[in-house]
C-alpha cells in the first residue's frame, strides 16, 4: 500500500477521487526520519481527506525537514 488511509471500500467499483465527496476521499499520510544514519528527528504527516500521501503529505514532510536542518548551526 501507499501512503494512503482509504476511508470506504467501494465493493467492484473504481474509485474516482473526483467524483467523491471531500468527506469520503482516501487519508494522505507519510512517516518518516532524517538523516537515515543516527536520525534526530521522526514525522508524521496525516492530512485527512487528502488523497495520496506521495503528492500531499510527503511535500509537507520535506518542508518540516528543510525548516528543522536549515535551523541548525
Amino acid at each position: 500500500k501507499t501512503g494512503t488511509a482509504q476511508v470506504f471500500s467501494l465493493r467492484g467499483a473504481e474509485y474516482d477521487e473526483e467524483s467523491l465527496a471531500k468527506k469520503l476521499q482516501d487519508h494522505a499520510l507519510f512517516i518518516g526520519y532524517a538523516p537515515a544514519h543516527q536520525p534526530t528527528i521522526a514525522l508524521a504527516v496525516v492530512v485527512e481527506n487528502g488523497g495520496g500521501g506521495g503528492s500531499v503529505a510527503a511535500p509537507i514532510a520535506r518542508k518540516v525537514f528543510d525548516a528543522y536542518f536549515d535551523a541548525r548551526p
